[in-house]
């Protein structure tokens, strides 16, 4: 990973801007010029955050990948909330927080075709998700027959990647979501 340079702030907003360029034009037609514009930050302003276009993509989807990580830690470990109400909130934050906006498509794209500028990064986090996952449902004491953790995990993880290009909006994900985590945990 780069050395951070420049404001911690200035960074996040650059790279939140980054995200819906990246998004909407592809990493390919991407400029750096369109992602100073629209982070209102100067070019050479730009550079001296970042070396260059790989490096601001790679940090662009760090962060993305950071935050909804981080989401779905807390959303798994709300104390007040059962099984089923964590592990929907946790996939939505995971898979759903793009759901009915005009980058949904393009994120995804990003991560799934971006393998290049990302190497690991992408199966990492995924992996890091689905840990996530696993460990909630080994730890809710609830029977899940001979099904493992694991497996359901993956199952609803899989469910939500479908229907988060199916639905129309994030409620609707939501909904979906809520069908899939009580077919799951059914004894």
């Amino acid at each position: 990973m780069a050395a951070t340079r420049g404001d911690t702030q200035r960074r996040k907003q650059v790279l939140a801007a980054a995200l819906t360029v990246f998004a909407t034009f592809g990493y390919r037609k991407t400029s750096m010029d369109a992602v100073a514009q629209a982070a209102d930050i100067s070019r050479p302003g730009l550079y001296f955050l970042f070396s260059g276009k790989e490096e601001l993509f790679r940090e662009t989807m760090r962060q993305a990948l950071d935050e909804a990580l981080g989401d779905v830690r807390t959303a798994l470990a709300a104390p007040d909330a059962d099984l089923s109400a964590r592990l929907v909130t946790a996939l939505d934050a995971s898979l759903g927080r793009y759901v009915g906006t005009h980058i949904n498509e393009g994120v995804d794209d990003l991560l799934e075709q971006g393998t290049a500028q990302l190497e690991t990064l992408y199966d990492d986090y995924r992996a890091a998700f689905l840990d996530a996952f696993t460990a909630a449902v080994a730890t809710s004491g609830r029977p899940s027959g001979s099904v493992t953790p694991r497996q359901i995990a993956e199952v609803l993880h899989a469910a939500a990647e479908g229907w988060k290009h199916r639905v129309a909006d994030r409620p609707a994900f939501v909904d979906k979501l809520t069908m899939a985590v009580n077919v799951a945990l059914r004894p």
